[in-house]
């Protein structure tokens, strides 16, 4: 019997691709879709899965925090994430939050599928975590209360101009509070700093 696989990814060219890989697989089977996390999460708890497999940056709700919100429900279902991200940067995070794999879309389809049923099987998937960052996130006291709102907004993903509407500053501003942090925090780009948010756990 086939198992049964969620996939959530918000580009449809994606989850075209992934259903055009699959098909070529008979013990693995496509057997619901999501474009946005929360739908993820609602799938997830109310169907019968084999397996999910997550983007990070999903729409609605992050794929890390689905995860983590599946776990804390005691939901166990493996969850794979497939990302553009780097994957040295984000495995550890996923990791820590009880996921299983994080395979990169520049992966090969011969990997993925490899990647998939080694988690089926019962095993995982990671590349070396990043050895930079932080086992705590005792780094983060360098920040100002303004910089870690900035940071707040930059982990969700939203926009300079979004940020700082939210926080009646300017858009220059915003950029500046950037600067500031990734200094502090010794990153040099915001998926670094994302990377580092996520592995030490901080809202």
């Amino acid at each position: 019997m086939a198992a049964r696989l969620l996939i959530a990814d918000d580009h449809q060219v994606v989850r075209q691709g992934l259903r055009e890989m699959l098909a070529e697989c008979p013990d693995l089977e496509i057997v619901a879709e999501a474009a946005d996390g929360r739908e993820a999460e609602r799938l997830a708890r109310s169907m019968p899965l084999d397996l999910i497999v997550l983007d990070m940056a999903l729409p609605g709700k992050r794929g890390i925090d689905v995860l983590k919100d599946l776990r804390a429900s005691g939901i166990n279902i493996p969850v794979v994430f497939f990302s553009m991200y780097p994957a040295a940067q984000f495995s550890d995070a996923v990791k820590r939050a009880g996921g299983q794999c994080f395979i990169s879309k520049d992966a090969d389809g011969d990997s993925v599928v490899a990647c998939l049923r080694r988690v089926l099987a019962g095993g995982s998937c990671f590349v070396s975590f990043s050895a930079q960052s932080p086992a705590d996130g005792a780094a983060f006291a360098k920040l100002s209360a303004r910089e870690m709102e900035v940071l707040r907004g930059l982990r969700l993903g939203l926009p300079a101009k979004v940020i700082a509407s939210q926080l009646g500053i300017t858009d220059k501003s915003v950029a500046t509070y950037r600067r500031r942090i990734l200094d502090k925090l010794g990153v040099v780009n915001n998926a670094e700093l994302i990377a580092l948010v996520l592995s030490c756990d901080v809202d």
